[in-house]
């Protein structure tokens, strides 16, 4: 678990509440910032599902022969889309951190 009451912890999540909310949302109390970051972590989680379901049509339609296009193409594509996966998974973890955190801070502010 991550320490909330480190002033470099708290100035890194505070940068990735800048990068991740909204101006107006920024100004919002933490349930409401709480609430535009589940809905950030839902578009995360369709985001990786179209990834996802990328790599796997231009699997299989390379695999099966369907696709005219070349085996470089390919592995560019597959490339692209095995990166883009794993840079939205990890600014879904950075959501899910600033989720502990926010609660965190909820609870040390009453």
């Amino acid at each position: 678990m991550t320490d909330f009451s480190d002033s470099d912890t708290q100035d890194r999540l505070q940068s990735y509440l800048n990068i991740h909310l909204k101006k107006d949302e920024l100004s919002l109390p933490p349930e409401g910032q709480l609430e535009a970051l589940d809905k950030k972590k839902r578009n995360k989680w369709i985001q990786l599902a179209v990834n996802v379901a990328a790599i796997l049509f231009f699997g299989y339609s390379f695999y099966f022969d369907i696709t005219q296009l070349g085996s470089t193409f390919f592995y560019i594509i597959f490339a692209v889309f095995v990166v883009n996966v794993g840079l939205i998974f990890y600014q879904k973890n950075q959501i899910d951190e600033l989720g502990e955190y926010l609660e965190w801070k909820k609870q040390h502010e009453s």
